[in-house]
């Protein structure tokens, strides 16, 4: 991005890389990632593999992310 779009949009930059905050939760910015529907659970129990998939993401910038149930 130039910085001519980043002075259009302010000191701060544009609203999807600035903190929310729902509640008493603060994201550090509003880039969420949606449910993924990962079916890798044994008997429907979250494993190792899930959890380093949601540290990618967390390491890759996102502010939130949604987990889905994994077993109903």
């Amino acid at each position: 991005m130039s910085s001519d779009n980043w002075d259009a949009c302010g000191d701060a930059g544009p609203l999807l890389f600035q903190p929310i905050t729902i509640k008493s939760v603060t994201a550090r910015n509003r880039i969420v990632v949606p449910l993924l529907c990962q079916i890798s659970a044994a008997d429907g129990i979250a494993n190792d593999w899930h959890l380093m998939h949601l540290v990618a993401y967390s390491r890759g910038g996102a502010g939130a992310f949604f987990v889905e149930a994994m077993r109903i």
